[in-house]
Formats: structure tokens, sequence, C-alpha cells
């Protein structure tokens, strides 16, 4: 019994100093110094496109192993936030250490361009907005990204991807477009209510044609977000749990107490990656 509550009382320090620190940390342009730039020339987009990377701690004593990679979409608060998590989490014992790997977006332009699914409208805002370019995004990172860490860095086969808001919309249409891309999937207050939920309904659809899927997903909303996001979430969450997937994707839907749509993304992050990455 002493032992589980000084583990409790750990991880609540854990996502407590999350919080903290990521109040420091700014979408600037500066990078920290633990953290390496690389630039792609990307022949994908057609633009030349910038990555983050933070190896984990004893990465250059020990040569011959591997680690899994922990890839962030959208802005670098979150990268540098779960980078910090992850150190923690090993130091704690609770995960095998990891790389992280950020890709940021150029704009907000590009953000609703490259993270919007290609069967959904860019911007609601506008009557003849174009349809997302999420597949194309998504080539860039499995062609040019990925291709890019694992020359670079001693990988291991294990990849998780992980967003909020509409970078979470992302996180589930790259679960749906290329399920055995990544093995675990973590979106947090992800975008899903847009066009009347069109991407759950989707979701629904192809679940109901397949045996499994290879992957773990993890999906977190804040109890204090607004009804139209939590209504979308309740919806995906009965999908998983009422209509005959349980067993086709290991998945868990979680309400973070207390936090809105802002605060969920750190509130929540290093439950789905304990979830996702569990050493034991």
């Amino acid at each position: 019994m002493k032992k589980t509550i000084i583990i409790c009382v750990l991880f609540g320090l854990t996502i407590f100093l999350s919080v903290v620190g990521t109040l420091y940390l700014t979408d600037s342009s500066g990078v920290p110094a633990d953290f390496e730039v690389h630039h792609i020339d990307s022949q994908v987009l057609s633009e030349k496109r910038r990555i983050i990377v933070k190896k984990p701690k004893g990465y250059d004593q020990r040569s011959e192993q591997t680690y899994p990679v922990i890839y962030i979409c959208g802005g670098n608060s979150l990268t540098y936030s779960v980078g910090y998590d992850t150190e923690l989490l090993t130091r704690l014992g609770h995960l095998e250490p990891a790389i992280i790997v950020g890709i940021p977006n150029i704009n907000q332009a590009s953000r609703q361009r490259d993270l919007t699914p290609p069967f959904m409208k860019q911007d609601l805002d506008i009557d003849n907005s174009p349809l997302g370019q999420a597949n194309r995004y998504l080539k860039f990172i499995e062609e040019e990204v990925i291709t890019l860490v694992e020359k670079r860095y001693r990988n291991s086969s294990k990849k998780i991807i992980v967003g909020h808001s509409r970078e979470g919309l992302f996180v589930t249409y790259t679960l749906m477009s290329k399920p055995d891309l990544f093995q675990g999937h973590l979106a947090l207050s992800p975008a899903l209510w847009r066009e009347d939920h069109l991407i759950v309904k989707r979701f629904q659809e192809q679940l109901s044609n397949i045996d499994r899927i290879p992957s773990r997903f993890y999906i977190s909303m804040g109890d204090q977000e607004v009804p139209k996001m939590t209504k979308a979430f309740d919806h995906l969450a009965d999908i998983l749990k009422h209509n005959s997937t349980i067993h086709k994707i290991r998945h868990k839907c979680t309400y973070t107490a207390g936090a809105n749509h802002q605060t969920n993304p750190y509130l929540s992050a290093p439950e789905g990656l304990e979830w996702l990455l569990s050493i034991q």
C-alpha cells in the first residue's frame, strides 16, 4: 500500500511539473540545446520543412541500444513537454527511454492544409474551402521524416504519433489511413466535431469492414471543454465501446478532470504515454 501511494504521488508530481515547465516553453524560433534541428527539402510537399529531435539521456554511451520514437505533430511547446514527460517517467521507471521528434507547422495556413483529412474542408468559414491534404502530409512523414530519423538515429520498430486538437484529428486520420505505420496513436482533445462528426462516421465505417487494427489508440478530452468537443468525443467513445469494435483495436478513452482545451494535452499526455509505452 505504501509503495502504491508513493508511485501515485510521484506520478502526480510528474504531471504538475510538466504543466509548470510548459508555461516557460513557447513556439518561438529558439530551440533548446538538447534538441537537434534538421531541415528537409521536401519533395512531397514542395517546400522546406524543419524537424527537431531529442535523444534520450545516455544515448551516445549506449551504442548498441535502440529506442522507440515518439513523433509529435504541431507546436514546439507540446514537443518540449512530451520530451520532459518522457524523460521524467523514464527516470521513475515507468517508461523505456525514447527518441522525441517534433514536426512543427509552418503557419496557420499550412496547419489547416496538412492536418485536415482529404474528405473534409480546411476552413469551415469559407463556402468553397479546399479539402485538406492530410494524405500528402502523411506521405511526407512516412517517406521523408521517418526515413531521416531511421537513417540518423538508432530506433526500434515501435513508433508513436501524438497530436492535439486539429493535430489530434490528423492522428485519428493516420490511424484510419495507415493503421500499420505507427504502433501507438495519442489524440489529445482531437477536433472530431468538424462537419457533423464526419471523421467519426468514417472511422465507424472502416471498423465495420476490418478484423483488427494493429495499434493502440489513446484519446483524451478535458472535462471543461466546450460541448461540441465533448459530444464528438463521446460519439467516438461509444462506437469503440458498444459497436463490436472493442476487440478490433486496443483503445482507451478518458476525460481529464479539471482540464480545458488548452491544458488537457499537458495534463493527459503523461498518462497516454505510459499506457502506450509502459515497460511493465
